[in-house]
């Protein structure tokens, strides 16, 4: 059985897409507050591009001067956030009306930027990938909030970050990272596909559409509705990549 996510423990998944009125939203991040944790609040609808998504976590989280804007400092600065007169706590970082990053072609890296961070931060390691024993562990989370769209139509895209795996439990899409190169990163007790989804392609390029969904719910666990959703992303992705070519 899938674990349910959590935005007070040390362990993933990292992040997840979900629904504002989810109950599980209202009860962990009341569960973070009553902790002394933090829960911060930025706007999707003002990333509009990767530049944008800088600038927004740079103002709304007061990274210091020599954040780099870029993704490599984004990790960083996110891995070492204690914002002014936070100190150590823990953090949820809520990104709200997020529907629009569907369209964006950076969904993928911002995913696994996100996640980087948050095995960082909740497993404290140094620059070695070793166990910092001179800092506290962080309890840092990422949760996309969608107004109107459904989680599930962000799967494709979410599964394209550079060592991502993705699971759908609840009506939510989870994601953290396969446990091959993030040792912590993928629970023992999930189910999750990781890297791109192209093991339905070749129905999809057929036309085989009742075996490509069938494909997608047996891989992912998910109902014929949400695989439905990730069918037309993944049909859409593989159509404007055959028209480049």
């Amino acid at each position: 059985m899938m674990t349910k996510p959590t935005l007070t423990e040390h362990r993933s998944p990292w992040v997840v897409f979900t629904s504002p009125a989810d109950p599980w939203l209202a009860s962990e991040t009341a569960a973070l507050v009553q902790r002394n944790g933090l829960v911060l609040r930025l706007d999707g609808r003002e990333m509009q591009d990767a530049a944008s998504v800088f600038r927004t976590f740079a103002r709304d989280l007061s990274f210091l001067g020599y954040f780099g804007h870029n993704w490599d400092a984004l990790v960083d600065c996110l891995h070492d956030w204690h914002g002014p007169g936070h100190g150590d706590q823990d953090l949820a970082i809520l990104i709200e009306h997020a529907d629009d990053l569907l369209k964006s072609d950076f969904l993928g890296l911002f995913v696994s930027v996100l996640a980087q961070a948050a095995w960082n931060s909740n497993l404290r390691l140094d620059a070695d990938g070793e166990p910092d024993e001179w800092r506290q562990r962080i309890a840092q989370h990422f949760v996309f909030l969608l107004d109107h769209t459904a989680p599930a139509a962000f799967t494709e895209k979410a599964a394209r970050g550079m060592d991502v795996a993705v699971a759908l439990a609840d009506g939510r899409l989870l994601a953290t990272f396969t446990d091959v190169d993030w040792p912590g990163g993928d629970p023992a007790s999930a189910s999750w596909t990781a890297g791109p989804l192209s093991f339905a392609d070749k129905e999809i390029l057929s036309g085989m559409t009742i075996k490509a969904i069938k494909l997608f719910r047996d891989h992912l666990g998910c109902s014929i509705h949400e695989a439905l959703d990730i069918l037309q992303s993944r049909s859409e992705y593989l159509r404007r990549k055959h028209s480049d070519d």
